[in-house]
């Protein structure tokens, strides 16, 4: 007997059809307005593409005989809320190959668990930071223990700064540590210590920076020419394959870009003043940030530059930054080597973040396999323990 075939329809299909019709006028609306911005933005990209400078991939085979790690983690895609408890779960990995031949591997995992008070985005950033911490002490293990020329991190070396500040002063009480702060600067000097070995470049899959447009407008003004796009965005309209992109070679120094990133903003609330005052500003921006969030001295995060290499033309660029007195040229030659033809990136970066990634439902499971171990317990009332397990919205459980 033939079992019976699961018929998989699209979602939109199971909304009420009235709804369905409004979203297919919603989608003919929004084609048509970023067809007429496509258009208008076609202009702006030539004007700007005349300003940028490219480098095509020098031949340089050095990587074959580099021993490469790379390291990623993963959290719980959604926290598990229950009456009594809200559960995280956590992971991280490397990989290390040798040339472009997977030579180790090796996995670790963690866990916190938060009384169900307080806020739930603390309780996600305290996640994060434990995740961030797990990976910088994993990256560090392979630079140390595993002789390794060259280290790929996912994600940017002080990425985990937003939003640090709302967590400074809340109780952790986990692994020793008593306040998120104390986590912040844990995870903060193992990320330097990262960039300072000048072995490991991060790889910024994510990312939104704006500096050119805050460029554009600090040169020209105004805003009139600004693109208004992401850099990323930008560069994937306009850069040839095989080539990389320095943000210095555009703006003059390695951590500028940093300044450009908060222009655009700085600008809009401070009609009428000098562009000069304007940067000024946009650079105190940048710095109090940092101060704010990471509770170091800005020179100290300052030391990256940024860049973008671009593999294929199926797929858009990527961001990677590295100690600005670290020599790419023979990275870029690995990373256009080893790119996987689907994404663009580094093959071993789509590799760990293949392995480590934690499925959507695991924490619920992960929770429920830690109510079974209580349920077999003697010692314990099976009613009370319903109750700190139930779902904290049964209606809209994961």
């Amino acid at each position: 007997m033939k079992s019976a075939v699961r018929e998989e329809y699209p979602d939109w299909v199971k909304i009420p059809a009235t709804m369905q019709h409004q979203f297919f006028e919603l989608a003919e609306q929004e084609a048509k307005k970023t067809k007429q911005k496509l258009l208008k933005d076609t202009e702006k990209l030539k004007m700007f593409r005349r300003l940028l400078k490219f480098e095509e991939v020098p031949d340089d085979n050095q990587w074959k005989s580099w021993r490469i790690a790379c390291v990623d983690g993963s959290d719980s895609p959604i926290i598990n809320e229950r009456i009594g408890a809200r559960y995280g779960t956590y992971a991280a990995g490397y990989m290390i190959f040798e040339g472009d031949k997977l030579a180790k591997e090796d996995y670790f995992s963690g866990m916190i668990s938060h009384e169900q008070i307080g806020d739930q985005e603390v309780t996600k950033k305290i996640l994060e930071l434990f995740c961030t911490k797990l990976e910088r002490e994993t990256a560090l293990h392979c630079l140390r223990h595993e002789n390794v020329d060259l280290l790929l991190i996912d994600g940017s070396f002080f990425g985990f700064r937003t939003r640090c500040s709302e967590v400074i002063n809340e109780p952790v009480n986990v692994e020793g540590f008593r306040r998120g702060g104390d986590l912040v600067d844990y995870v903060r000097n193992k990320s330097i210590q990262l960039m300072e070995s000048k072995k490991v470049v991060a790889v910024i899959k994510r990312v939104r920076t704006s500096a050119f447009d805050g460029w554009i407008a600090y040169r020209g003004g105004n805003e009139n020419h600004c693109i208004n796009r992401n850099d990323r965005d930008i560069l994937a309209s306009i850069m040839p394959s095989r080539h990389w992109f320095a943000y210095e070679w555009l703006v003059g120094a390695p951590d500028a870009f940093n300044y450009f990133g908060w222009f655009r903003t700085t600008l809009e609330q401070y009609p009428g003043r000098s562009m000069e005052t304007i940067l000024k500003e946009s650079t105190l921006r940048a710095t109090n940030d940092i101060k704010l969030n990471l509770r170091c001295p800005p020179s100290d995060i300052f030391k990256t530059s940024r860049y973008y290499m671009h593999c294929i033309n199926s797929a858009p660029p990527f961001c990677f930054e590295a100690h600005k007195d670290t020599d790419v040229r023979p990275i870029v030659a690995y990373f256009q080597a080893n790119h996987n033809k689907a994404t663009g990136l580094p093959f071993p970066i789509d590799l760990i973040d293949q392995n480590v990634t934690l499925p959507r439902r695991f924490t619920k499971e992960f929770v429920e396999e830690i109510e079974a171990i209580l349920v077999r317990d003697p010692e314990l009332d099976k009613y009370s323990l319903s109750n700190h397990f139930m779902h904290l919205n049964p209606q809209k459980e994961e």
